[in-house]
């Protein structure tokens, strides 16, 4: 992981990502991005005085978080339409991984449109680590959903790379009576997959995904849950990606959604 490209409002939600991102950008020795987007609606005026500010309080913020350390970084502020414009600059950069915050909550528009957050991740051609916790230390303990997917797959590996000594726990959710059936697929999932090779066996939850999800979670703590952006059953019995928008929303805990 080369580019890191992280997006901030500048609201305390993005504060913690840009935390997380300088932290991972130490530990990668990756270049850092920190990328704020002025409306482009905004009078000139104005939209200078903020460009500037922006830029200001995001390099204060990239220094007191390396705390000394090197970091080869950058600030930039730029105007536009802020999904095009992110989503343009992960492009020019060349970025392996996007970090964002929590996106604000809107109690009525939240329930009958698409929020920023889900069309800048449908948008996006980046996994995307969206930063919901404190990033003061490294993941821990993370928890991967298996579907038995290519995307999934990434994610896996993706999770090797920004928490490589993290204890990691792998669930995968079936039906009801299929467990025989589910653990055939997924040896065969694995002996043809590009996977990472120290991956423990998953733990087969009989249960919709959103049902397993919460059953595994609430035998444990993790500080990273990581699934697939966009994923399909492979035999229509397994369920993952589905209820993505729903983990964007309200997430349990930071999350890694894979490309």
């Amino acid at each position: 992981m080369n580019s890191i490209i992280v997006a901030s409002d500048l609201s305390e939600r993005s504060r913690q990502a840009v935390r997380r991102g300088v932290n991972l950008a130490a530990d990668l020795n990756a270049k850092l991005t920190v990328l704020h987007v002025v409306d482009d609606a905004m009078p000139t005026t104005l939209s200078n005085q903020v460009q500037r500010e922006a830029a200001g309080t995001l390099s204060d913020e990239v220094a007191a978080d390396a705390d000394g350390r090197k970091i080869d970084h950058e600030i930039k502020v730029v105007v536009g339409d802020t999904i095009e414009e992110i989503n343009a600059q992960t492009r020019s950069l060349n970025a392996d991984l996007l970090i964002v915050g929590l996106h604000r909550r809107r109690v009525f528009l939240d329930h009958i449109k698409e929020t920023t957050m889900e069309h800048l991740i449908r948008s996006s051609r980046l996994p995307v680590l969206l930063v919901a916790n404190k990033a003061d230390e490294a993941y821990a303990r993370v928890l991967g959903g298996v579907d038995l997917s290519r995307v999934c797959a990434s994610a896996l590996h993706k999770i090797r790379m920004i928490a490589p000594q993290a204890e990691l726990t792998l669930f995968h959710a079936h039906e009801v009576s299929f467990r025989k059936e589910a653990e055939r697929d997924y040896a065969t999932w694995k002996a043809v997959s590009d996977l990472p090779g120290d991956l423990p066996d998953p733990v087969f939850v009989e249960a919709r995904a959103r049902d397993a999800l919460h059953e595994v979670m609430d035998k444990g703590h993790y500080d990273l849950l990581a699934i697939g952006a966009h994923t399909r059953s492979n035999a229509g019995r397994y369920i993952l990606g589905g209820f993505s928008a729903g983990l964007i929303r309200n997430p349990p805990c930071d999350l890694l959604l894979a490309k």
